[in-house]
């Protein structure tokens, strides 16, 4: 009767570390995936802002030249209208030296021309006075036109470049509207990055809280119970203790599912520690006497939680695993008596191995 009571006391003392084992666990695996959610929105959003200042800089690159460019138009413009001004200026003084010319052939008559020719005493004087009448007006002519010409082209000149400069100036006007654009899409984009990175370092506050308080081990506390008379050799109440089970086919794949999950990366030895945990705990009075009891009982390994053990055990174990699993169960064991493990960056006290440490 009293050692029936004992196994309530126990069972009932496991329940409750399981249940607060489990709490822990859920909380620092939300936390975890609220720092991964938090750590990729902040990746993302830094990658984000980093394209827009690369942007923002080869546009005020393409503003640059084109100010320069501005500026060189704008050069040219003014010199094209000097140009002009001269060209109209030439002009001007040859049409005014040509109506001189005709001005006074008007008001020395109209006989003027053939009074020189015919004053001439010779042919050959005759023939170099018509000459010199018809190379005068011919310069004439032919001057008055160059002007013009040159007038029309240095005009066509500055219309060009006057386009050329309103195209340059609506360039600008919409470079100028896309960098405000840009800067206040970057303004606003570091506002969200801070606003996430605030919530990240938040997080991994959080995460780091639940963290500690996983890590601060959680051991059923046995009760204080009168004396037991200890049981006689024919007395198989614990024969099962420290005894080789019998597992199943199922059993031992299950096994190996786990001891892959924990230490698949690590070597025989690493391995060999995860799977001596669960041995100790099958052979322990507070824990499950299976080893699916021990792998499935409620919090205690995170793959089972997290669905990666019903994973690996579709896509299949590794036969390393599997033979790890059989020299456990055969009664190999490298960590003692431990119970339980964690990540070795954990800081935890205790036997090292394979990634792992071990208490």
């Amino acid at each position: 009767m009293k050692n029936k009571k004992l196994k309530m006391l126990i069972r009932t003392c496991s329940i409750l570390t399981s249940i607060a084992v489990f709490t822990v666990f859920a909380t620092s695996s939300y936390a975890e995936d609220s720092v991964e959610s938090l750590e990729g929105t902040t990746s993302n959003l830094q990658n984000e802002l980093s394209d827009l200042n690369s942007e923002l800089d080869a546009l005020s690159g393409e503003l640059d030249t084109i100010m320069k460019k501005m500026d060189t138009t704008t050069a040219e413009i003014e010199q094209v209208k000097a140009d002009l001004a001269v060209a109209k200026g030439e002009e001007a003084a040859q049409y005014q030296s040509m109506k001189l010319r005709i001005k006074h052939i008007y008001e020395s008559g109209n006989t003027s021309y053939l009074e020189m020719l015919f004053s001439s005493a010779s042919m050959s004087e005759f023939l170099n006075k018509a000459e010199f009448i018809s190379a005068v007006s011919e310069y004439d002519r032919n001057r008055l036109k160059e002007l013009v010409d040159a007038q029309n082209a240095v005009a066509e000149k500055e219309k060009q470049l006057q386009t050329e400069q309103s195209q340059l100036t609506k360039l600008q006007y919409e470079l100028n509207q896309k960098q405000a654009d840009l800067t206040a899409k970057i303004s606003s984009t570091s506002g969200e990055l801070e606003q996430y990175s605030a919530k990240l370092a938040e997080a991994k506050e959080r995460a780091k809280a639940a963290q500690e308080a996983l890590d601060k081990e959680v051991t059923p506390v046995e009760p204080e119970t009168p004396s037991v008379t200890p049981p006689s050799d024919n007395d198989n109440s614990d024969s099962s203790q420290n005894q080789t089970p019998d597992v199943s086919a199922s059993e031992l794949e299950i096994f190996a599912a786990l001891i892959e999950c924990e230490a698949g990366s690590t070597d025989y030895d690493g391995m060999l520690a995860v799977a001596s945990v669960v041995m100790n705990r099958v052979n322990h009075r507070y824990y499950p006497d299976t080893i699916t009891g021990v792998i499935y009982q409620s919090g205690q390994f995170s793959p089972v939680a997290s669905g990666k053990l019903d994973k690996v055990l579709k896509r299949g174990i590794k036969s390393s695993c599997l033979e790890v699993a059989k020299d456990a169960i055969a009664g190999k064991n490298n960590v003692g008596d431990c119970l339980n493990f964690r990540a070795a960056s954990s800081g935890h006290s205790g036997i090292v191995i394979g990634g792992n440490v071990f208490f």
